[in-house]
């Protein structure tokens, strides 16, 4: 009964690896959406900004608020586009930072 454990050391760790691998591949395919739209969540970003800008009615940018902005705008384009846009914003790209907002309207 001891020798069970020795002479398979990975045994009950085949579901962890599974999940492993498979947490890898969406990492991967996160990244690689992201990279694929990127000129274009540039062009979403600069149009939420014009809107932004007009709507906020001079009030402070909150953080919160333009992520929002830039999700539903991602969003109305498709599912990967908006994926994408919530990858570049988990990862803080700088046209998902609210200091950047006038920049890009003015872009």
């Amino acid at each position: 009964m001891g020798i069970i454990g020795y002479s398979s050391p990975d045994w009950g760790m085949g579901g962890y690896y599974a999940r492993e691998d498979m947490r890898q591949a969406w990492d991967d395919w996160e990244v690689e959406n992201r990279i694929l739209h990127e000129s274009e969540l540039i062009e979403i970003a600069k149009k939420s900004a014009r809107e932004f800008i007009r709507d906020a009615d001079g009030e402070p940018y909150k953080q919160e608020d333009w992520e929002m902005y830039l999700t539903e705008d991602a969003s109305c384009v498709d599912k990967d586009t908006e994926a994408a846009m919530n990858h570049a914003i988990d990862e803080k790209e700088w046209f998902t930072r609210a200091e950047y907002i006038d920049s890009l309207a003015n872009a």
